[in-house]
């Protein structure tokens, strides 16, 4: 799949969408392990939080999930795609 990526304002929301990713049968960050995605997700975060932007961006490239803080360093990955509703990129992610 290419890589395509959608933004997360919360980490329930992050938590939500990486569930869904991993039930697809991408693989996390290290050796198929959600808890060091969840923890990446929760540290972009709160990094964004002291800028007053308190959202991450969560995609998928290749077989990976990826975490980013911000557009600049998800689109230094591979050139990834922003997509801006979650709807539309759930679909795109199910249908690959």
């Amino acid at each position: 799949m290419k890589g395509i990526y959608t933004r997360v304002n919360s980490i329930e929301e992050a938590d939500d969408l990486g569930h869904f990713i991993m039930r697809l049968g991408y693989e996390g960050v290290q050796n198929d392990s959600y808890r060091y995605c969840k923890l990446q997700m929760k540290s972009a975060i709160e990094r964004n939080a002291r800028h007053h932007n308190p959202h991450c961006f969560v995609g998928v490239n290749g077989d990976r999930l990826v975490v980013g803080a911000n557009r600049k360093e998800m689109r230094r990955q591979l050139s990834m795609k922003y997509i801006e509703k979650e709807r539309v990129f759930r679909n795109l992610v199910t249908r690959c």
